[in-house]
């Protein structure tokens, strides 16, 4: 009975989704640390396939970018920039497990909140630096009424949603680093590749750190 249920729990992460995935990255110097997984628990491995659609080099400024190196668990994008880097994964069109249509997944990652500026299609820009609160943006218009999903440094969880101005206020009561998830879904048709989607899915994460 425990091996059995031990299969059908391995099948069923085989099974999981792109979309169902988190990037985002952690500063560590003048490197960016791209993972590819669920913040803070499970982070993707370069044997298991899935991290090599991080491909590291679509960064925002894009005259911050020096070099990606690839290692066992996560991808590491060297800078030239001390303030705030953004990231974009965008993924190629392919039919949704569970839906009948033809999906575009674009991941997008924010490293830091010390910059008043936006970097992302889709993205989370602090009011000021190191401020708990955010404007929603995107394609640099405000976004309201959304969620943002909020994950301590102990996995507690929150959302909380902006307002009609996009803007959202973030409770930080624990020192240590935080994720929060941004989620959008265009549902306009497009192309790219010579592959056609129907919608496109946005997954955008910011990470920071109280100290």
């Amino acid at each position: 009975m425990k091996k059995s249920l031990l299969t059908l729990i391995a099948i069923v992460g085989l099974s999981v989704p792109l979309s169902a995935h988190q990037l985002w990255l952690e500063r560590e110097g003048s490197v960016m640390n791209a993972y590819f997984g669920h913040w803070p628990n499970f982070k993707e491995k370069a044997d298991g396939k899935r991290l090599e659609a991080i491909k590291g080099f679509d960064i925002s400024p894009k005259e911050a970018y020096l070099k990606t190196v690839r290692q066992n668990d996560h991808v590491e994008v060297f800078v030239n920039k001390v303030g705030d880097i953004g990231l974009t994964e965008a993924m190629e069109p392919r039919k949704g497990k569970m839906v009948d249509f033809t999906v575009r997944t674009i991941f997008l990652a924010r490293e830091g909140r010390s910059e008043s500026k936006t970097l992302l299609e889709l993205d989370m820009v602090p009011e000021a630096s190191h401020s708990n609160t955010f404007t929603l943006m995107l394609n640099n218009k405000p976004l309201p009424k959304t969620k943002v999903v909020l994950t301590a440094p102990n996995t507690w969880s929150k959302n909380f949603m902006s307002d009609e101005a996009g803007k959202v206020t973030l409770q930080t009561p624990w020192l240590g680093d935080y994720v929060a998830q941004l989620d959008y879904t265009d549902k306009t048709k497009g192309e790219v590749n010579g592959k056609t989607y129907e919608q496109t899915n946005y997954v955008m994460t910011l990470h920071f750190s109280v100290k």
